[in-house]
């Protein structure tokens, strides 16, 4: 790889420090108050996640030790604990009520005012109630009982430019659970508007990772209770009116879940990482961490120092801090993307103490691949790794052969059969395509393809298949072909199967429907 040095020696003069100061000072001087609260709440935020981040990080690893069960509950006690601090810090912060600054109660119980939401529940009664305490404070709510007539009022809302801007909806729904519908409309591109928040009892705050990469913007426990509500919608408003991306809002705390690093784990043992943070406590959390999934770590404290290690030594992964002094990581990542040659491309996952969202697509615009937030836990950072490093066995960690396909029958109904029939015809025309332009190495044409398949198989209910032709989309967005004929065949495989088993299901169900040939025939 190219060196990275000549734009990093770059001296300052002492007459140019005092000019930049004096600028400083003066747009320092010309800042409202407001500026100025929200300036010193976004470092107050970002310094207790980063503290947070040494608590939680300890925590995480000492829960992977063989503890006795006095000691495990003790862990549990204080990782509650955290998450509770974090979370009510988190919501302070961001409602800035008890600070003072450009908000009063009534405004907070106003802020729903023509904000378009939608609500699906299956129970009358609960979803009249809901229905009706949110109008009553301005909003433009409507309550659904059926998934997929909802989901039709949210097409047409979209299409028709007056999108819901807000939706809700339970985790029990008839024919399809709230997680997995309110995944597919978080990965459409058509709804990207919509905020979703699921409402379940059988989620915890441990699931708030997984909801959040989901495209879920919070989460509520159940028995729904008023003042959470209004608390979560109120501050997913707040972003709305100021177009921002909100943080994932976690109104309810219950006990974590357990996630032990398992056996299988340390497949990671041929990689190479390099973590980079100016906190020395974050390194030390960082490497003992990845070392847990078998990687071999190295640490730099700056991105200067960073550079120079990439200039002499080869990695599969960089994790890089955003916010540190002299050079932060969007300038470090801006010049090992500029000094990239030919098929090189190291996947840069950004990492943050950041107090919002907005900060994910920075990261992404500035070249990093990936983003993971601060405190950083031990389950986010295996699926993380999972999606950017190969394990060293020959079965790809991510390929759990599951699917949503008997879901996606329930929801649909007797019109399962021709979405299975389009599906099973048009699917094969898409794989000869994507074979074409991967003999081509026409990266954009892959990644066109991948994509379209992405949004069929997910809409079918395949849910692997679709992570797997994701996974091929994103690399070739990247310009990342040189493992893509074997990630075809790894995608026509599961094609395979999910081909296989919606056969099966009709056979049974709808037995006179005709179908294309067979899988075998056309791939």
């Amino acid at each position: 790889m190219s060196s990275y040095l000549p734009f990093t020696t770059t001296k300052i003069s002492p007459a140019q420090r005092q000019r930049i100061a004096r600028r400083r000072e003066h747009q320092n001087s010309t800042l409202t108050n407001t500026q100025l609260d929200e300036r010193l709440l976004d470092d107050l935020q970002r310094t207790v996640n980063s503290q947070m981040n040494g608590i939680i990080g300890a925590l995480e690893m000492i829960r992977q030790n063989d503890l006795a069960p006095d000691q495990r509950d003790m862990i549990r006690l204080a990782q509650s604990s955290a998450d509770r601090l974090l979370l009510n810090v988190g919501q302070l912060l961001e409602s800035n009520t008890d600070l003072g600054i450009d908000q009063s109660a009534s405004q907070t119980l106003g802020s729903l005012g023509d904000i378009r939401m939608l609500f699906i529940d299956a129970h009358t009664e609960t979803r009249t109630h809901v229905v009706r305490e949110l109008q009553q404070r301005g909003a433009r709510v409507e309550g659904f009982e059926v998934p997929k007539v909802a989901l039709a009022a949210l097409e047409s809302a979209a299409l028709a430019g007056d999108p819901y801007r807000i939706a809700l909806f339970d985790q029990n729904l008839p024919g399809i659970d709230g997680e997995t519908l309110g995944t597919a409309i978080g990965s459409s591109p058509l709804y990207r508007d919509t905020l979703v928040v699921l409402v379940s009892d059988e989620h915890t705050r441990h699931d708030a990772d997984r909801l959040a990469q989901a495209g879920f913007s919070a989460w509520l426990p159940k028995p729904l209770q008023q003042t959470m509500l209004l608390d979560t919608l109120s501050l997913l408003c707040s972003c709305i009116a100021k177009k921002d991306a909100p943080r994932f809002v976690c109104a309810g705390v219950h006990l974590n879940t357990e996630y032990i690093v398992s056996d299988n784990a340390h497949a990671y043992t041929h990689t190479r990482v390099l973590a980079v943070d100016d906190n020395p406590v974050n390194l030390q959390i960082a490497e003992r961490m990845l070392a847990r999934f078998g990687c071999q770590v190295d640490t730099a404290g700056d991105g200067q120092q960073a550079l120079r290690m990439v200039h002499i030594r080869n990695y599969d992964l960089i994790l890089m801090d955003c916010q540190m002094p002299n050079m932060d990581g969007y300038q470090t990542t801006a010049l090992l993307r500029a000094a990239e040659t030919g098929d090189e491309h190291v996947p840069i996952i950004g990492w943050s103490s950041g107090v919002n969202r907005s900060e994910r697509d920075t990261c992404l615009a500035i070249g990093m691949d990936d983003f993971i937030f601060k405190p950083i836990r031990m389950r986010p950072l295996s699926d993380m790794l999972s999606r950017w490093l190969k394990p060293a066995s020959t079965e790809r960690s991510m390929v759990r052969n599951d699917d949503e396909l008997e879901a996606t029958q329930e929801m649909f109904g007797a019109d399962f059969a021709e979405l299975v029939d389009l599906f099973l015809t048009d699917s094969p025309k898409r794989f000869v395509f994507l074979h074409e332009a991967i003999l081509a190495n026409d990266a954009p044409t892959v990644a066109k393809f991948a994509h379209v398949l992405c949004g069929s198989t997910s809409s079918i209910g395949a849910t692997t298949l679709a992570a797997l032709c994701r996974e091929l989309e994103i690399r070739a967005k990247n310009n990342i072909l040189g493992d893509a004929s074997l990630r075809l065949t790894e995608i026509e495989l599961e094609y395979a199967r999910i081909d296989k088993k919606l056969r099966e299901m009709l056979a049974r169900t709808a037995p006179h429907v005709e179908l294309p040939p067979g899988a075998h025939n056309k791939l």
